[in-house]
């Protein structure tokens, strides 16, 4: 496996300027400030307040893997990880919803060119919503008619458009491809079209507004449909060779990373002025403390070049036309969901290390570790990913359809 880790520094191009990837990081730092300043009104609140929503729109943040045909910068893979990771950083809901929407930006190399245009163009679009199939489409002239109530919207209160997977229905009941599996059609549509339903009371990623969302009856026109789960690319390009779900996998995983950077760092600096009940001395020179902080560099530094040097070796096998194999596809859900099960532990480190200080909701390790775990509760990135993988390396099939 490539060794290749996810950049830290600004990239630069090879007459020394900084590229577009650089400059998009360059923003997500400069906004830091301005994330921070809102933490309170996003736990609060449950959502992106839309002064920042604005901001980061502005910054082109959404627009990363929008195809160069909308006038986007259509990074790579490991660059899009790095942005998300550096947003994620300062505040795991705002990365979150970054990471949807930057995922979900990619689905315009899959519409034609008009219809992409019409929802993506201008690079400030956001999409919301979820790739569970709780949807039914009913073909009828010019498209479906679209009945449907999905949980985990991510980022809809401050979207414009929302998707949906259906299984696609006619008269006798559910239409079967010939391996007897639904056949599925994922659909976009404005938000304002969705009932959004105030569901989303939790622990972790609060800011994420990932409420429920139904329909009734929505027609969708034919051009506003993709086939699900392999559609044929639009776009010529490697970001739209990669496997659709992919796309969000590797975008949650990259979420986590920040986390786990923030929780590290705030430890760092706590323990360079924390003198613990019952010491003389601050918490850095306590040899637990240097031990745990050296495990959870650790954990973190080597998810993410698992993480990046798989799609790294991905990347480079889809641009010579290499085809993405069972045994491809199994090392990229292990590296999304080893990538976030170990910033956990990374993270549970340093909550531990933090002793007491780490309860309080005004500091930074509470919040890193509810939204830490929250995040391993994703399907793309759940512990059950390790058994569905093994049994790949084992020579068997992965043991569910959604693979």
């Amino acid at each position: 496996m490539s060794t290749q880790a996810c950049p830290r520094t600004v990239p630069q191009d090879a007459d020394g300027r900084a590229t577009y990837a650089g400059t998009l990081i360059k923003a997500a730092r400069k906004l830091a400030p301005n994330i921070e300043s809102v933490h309170h009104a996003v736990e609060r609140d449950r959502r992106l307040p839309p002064a920042l929503v604005d901001q980061m729109a502005a910054a082109g943040i959404f627009s990363t893997w929008l195809p160069k045909a909308l006038d986007g910068p259509e990074l790579n893979v490991v660059e899009g990880v790095s942005l998300i990771e550096e947003l994620a950083r300062v505040d795991g809901s705002v990365g979150w919803c970054a990471s949807i929407a930057i995922c979900y930006g990619r689905l315009a190399g899959y519409l034609q060119p008009d219809v992409a245009r019409r929802i993506f163009g201008g690079g400030r679009t956001v999409v919301a919503g979820t790739l569970n199939p709780s949807g039914k489409a009913f073909a009828t002239k010019g498209g479906y008619r679209v009945t449907g109530h999905w949980a985990y919207g991510s980022g809809i209160t401050h979207s414009s458009w929302t998707l949906g997977v259906c299984v696609l229905h006619d008269q006798d009941g559910p239409r079967r491809r010939p391996t007897g599996a639904p056949e599925l059609r994922l659909v976009f549509f404005p938000t304002s079209g969705a009932e959004i339903i105030d569901t989303w009371h939790v622990s972790g990623l609060r800011g994420t507004g990932s409420h429920d969302y139904r329909v009734a009856d929505l027609f969708v026109p034919e051009d506003h449909t993709i086939c699900f789960p392999d559609p044929d690319p639009t776009q010529p390009g490697t970001l739209f060779a990669m496997p659709l779900v992919f796309g969000l996998a590797v975008a949650i995983a990259a979420v986590p990373l920040g986390i786990a950077r923030a929780a590290i760092d705030a430890v760092i600096e706590l323990a360079a002025t924390k003198t613990p009940q019952g010491l003389s001395t601050v918490l850095r020179d306590k040899a637990t403390i240097q031990a745990d902080v050296a495990r959870a560099e650790a954990l973190l530094a080597s998810a993410r070049m698992y993480l990046c040097g798989t799609f790294s070796e991905f990347w480079n096998d889809a641009a010579a036309n290499v085809p993405c194999s069972m045994h491809r596809r199994a090392q990229m859900w292990l590296a999304c969901a080893h990538a976030a099960q170990s910033c956990a532990q990374a993270v549970a480190l340093m909550y531990n290390a933090g002793g007491g200080t780490s309860v309080y909701e005004n500091g930074r390790l509470e919040r890193c570790f509810r939204d830490a775990y929250a995040c391993t509760q994703h399907i793309a990135v759940a512990s059950a990913r390790y058994e569905a993988c093994g049994r790949v390396f084992l020579g068997l099939d992965p043991g569910t359809p959604r693979f």
